[in-house]
């Protein structure tokens, strides 16, 4: 087992460290590659043309890691983003043609997604969801299909607990082109 470490920020060159003891049980995996990169907080991940996408949640980015090059980039990052509207990043997937579709857990409630061409813009809006989450998006085989999940429904946090207050919604495409 391998932790990342960003070695240029800017050009976004990484190296790959060895974790000692992977089944060390006095010492966290993380904790013995001190020098290795933190993340703040990760949600969604997916693979995709040889490129790594995932979200981290904590700071509101969408990461890209080139595995040939070993380069990682952000290409999302609501603080310096001229299209700030992800506000709580998470789950993701990405279509065929390499848009990125991004849950976003914040207010919003909707699927947001980053297009190969830069343009970012909602393509799902979940309403009556009140303190519930987008979860798990995702294509069908054929990509004629978008499924995700609220994960408590119109219920929210008030019954938390109840196995029955999720939804899971099917969306008929075709989405080759987003």
């Amino acid at each position: 087992m391998e932790a990342l470490r960003i070695v240029e920020e800017e050009s976004g060159l990484t190296e790959w460290l060895r974790i000692l003891d992977s089944t060390a049980f006095t010492m966290a995996s993380r904790n013995q590659v001190p020098s290795g990169t933190t993340f703040n907080g990760g949600g969604g991940i997916w693979y995709h043309n040889g490129i790594v996408y995932f979200s981290t949640k904590g700071d509101n980015r969408v990461w890209a890691y080139e595995t040939i090059s070993g380069v990682l980039n952000i290409i999302y990052d609501q603080n310096s983003s001229c299209t700030p509207i992800l506000s709580g990043v998470d789950n993701l997937t990405v279509s065929p043609a390499g848009d990125i579709l991004v849950a976003d857990d914040g207010c919003n409630l909707e699927i947001v997604v980053i297009g190969t061409d830069g343009v970012i813009a909602p393509v799902v809006h979940l309403v009556g969801h009140d303190n519930s989450e987008i979860k798990g998006p995702a294509f069908s085989p054929s990509c004629d299909r978008l499924y995700f999940s609220s994960q408590r429904g119109t219920k929210g946090f008030l019954n938390f607990w109840d196995n029955d207050s999720g939804i899971t919604f099917e969306i008929q495409g075709p989405f080759f082109n987003i």
